[in-house]
């Protein structure tokens, strides 16, 4: 297992190395009074993220209770909004995905940690419970180690496990650990001879939605007739296909007092490992701080019920957004840029965008994870396989969005698809960035934004091809 700051590599399929050393320390942390989460579920969020600042911990009963609200009285107000017309029709933003939320929390190491061993036995134990969780992320701030040791934070059983060294990833601190399923996460430092300060874990991430299902969950959908989309397992025959899905991830992230999901891929571009997902989804650096990026995130066969091995990586600096709303003649494309710690597409690849103008009845390859699930395509728009998909529409415009920018499709979609590649199947190249579900006077089409476009507002920071 590659062990970084940055880079985490799943344990799942593999046998996980467990510590036997006894910790000198075992404790349990308690959640803060439970006045402020509980205030979280007294309202729900309906379509669209808020800039919401990302309070963790120690939030006043009155301060979550305001932010609250203006979440509400914002996604309510921006739902009216972006029902905007297009000579009499609407669309909506298929927005990510909530999945849960942030829950304040109360765990500590003494400061400094005890010193261990040379073979880095467990010095300190934390177990992090979330009562009733389908998944926990543990945020810890303040986390510093000394050089070589290292902390877990792993599942009761030991499958599920992953290491952070140092400051973390960003070497602030301040870490969001990747996700566990379950409601509970068991945290511990492996210390040598030096003296570390160690952590404060301050929240923890309560998912209400189980990441690994295998069926499709109560999200909003836009399918109509029967569902086209099936395993991407099921084309992996075509070369072409095998190489445009590989560079496709299932985006989790925080926002405010609520995880998400979205999809994301990597494009060619300036910089190593740049993503590409929707505006709507991730827009500010803290949600970007909180990303895991999961890669191959999908069956194994056409129809089968076993996972691949998949790989997860955490988000680095935004490098680009445009906004989703039009403001003046700037933004109205709704896509971000994030660079990706670790380096993905050494082993994943990337994808290709292109300046080549869209045109009716070109087919299209929709990779997406729907509903936070694990990957799949629409390549027909029936589950008969009766009528590709194509675009039915192009240089589209919507009040409020970039004028000429959208290209509109009938392939299934669903919540947390937002962000996801367009792929032509010709060239294998990224012709658009689905970001909307719905068509008032046709319900059954989608929206996604020209790649031509995006490639021109991003300038340098995208190598786009012309084919």
């Amino acid at each position: 297992m590659h062990e970084s700051s940055y880079l985490i590599h799943s344990n799942l399929l593999d046998n996980p190395k467990i510590h036997t050393t006894s910790s000198l320390h075992s404790s349990e942390g308690s959640p803060l009074p439970r006045e402020a989460s509980e205030s979280n579920a007294l309202l729900e969020g309906i379509l669209f993220p808020v800039d919401s600042p990302p309070e963790t911990a120690y939030l006043s009963v009155i301060s979550n209770l305001w932010r609250i609200l203006m979440d509400r009285l914002t996604r309510l107000l921006f739902a009216t909004a972006v029902v905007v017309f297009l000579a009499g029709t609407a669309a909506w933003a298929q927005s990510p995905l909530r999945v849960g939320s942030v829950k304040p929390y109360l765990a500590e190491t003494p400061h400094p940690y005890p010193m261990g061993t040379v073979d880095r036995a467990v010095v300190w134990t934390d177990t992090v419970v979330s009562p009733g969780a389908e998944f926990v992320r543990v945020h810890f701030s303040g986390l510093n180690l000394a050089p070589g040791d290292y902390v877990s934070v792993s599942s009761p059983d030991g499958s599920q496990r992953w290491i952070y060294t140092d400051a973390g990833p960003r070497g602030d601190g301040d870490v969001w650990a990747f996700a566990i399923d379950g409601d509970t996460a068991i945290v511990k430092i492996h210390g040598g001879r030096g003296q570390g300060h160690g952590y404060r874990i301050d929240a923890v991430g309560h998912g209400d939605v189980r990441l690994d299902a295998k069926g499709p969950g109560p999200v909003p959908e836009v399918v109509c007739g029967t569902d086209g989309r099936e395993d991407v397992a099921c084309y992996m025959p075509d070369a072409g296909f095998a190489a445009a899905q590989k560079p496709v991830a299932r985006l989790l992230f925080a926002s405010g007092a609520y995880l998400y999901v979205c999809t994301g891929w990597l494009a060619k571009g300036a910089n190593e490992s740049t993503l590409v997902t929707n505006n709507h989804c991730i827009s500010r650096q803290r949600e970007a701080d909180s990303l895991q990026a999961r890669f191959n995130f999908q069956v194994t066969a056409c129809g089968g019920v076993d996972d691949a091995s998949h790989t997860s990586y955490a988000g680095g600096p935004i490098l680009r957004t445009n906004n989703i709303r039009k403001h003046g003649r700037k933004d109205g494309l709704d896509y971000t840029l994030i660079a990706l710690m670790g380096n993905p597409e050494e082993f994943w690849g990337e994808l290709i965008p292109t300046t080549k103008p869209t045109a009716q009845n070109d087919p299209i390859w929709f990779i997406q994870h729907p509903g936070g699930g694990r990957k799949t395509v629409g390549v027909w728009e029936d589950a008969n396989h009766a009528v590709l998909c194509k675009l039915h529409e192009v240089d589209q415009s919507i009040k409020g969005i970039a004028p000429s920018s959208q290209n509109f499709y009938a392939c299934d979609s669903e919540g947390g698809s937002s962000g996801s590649p367009l792929v032509d199947p010709a060239t294998g190249h990224v012709i658009g960035l689905h970001h909307f579900g719905g068509i008032t006077d046709n319900p059954c089409l989608n929206g996604g934004t020209e790649m031509p476009e995006i490639c021109a507002d991003a300038g340098s920071l995208l190598e786009c091809a012309a084919d």
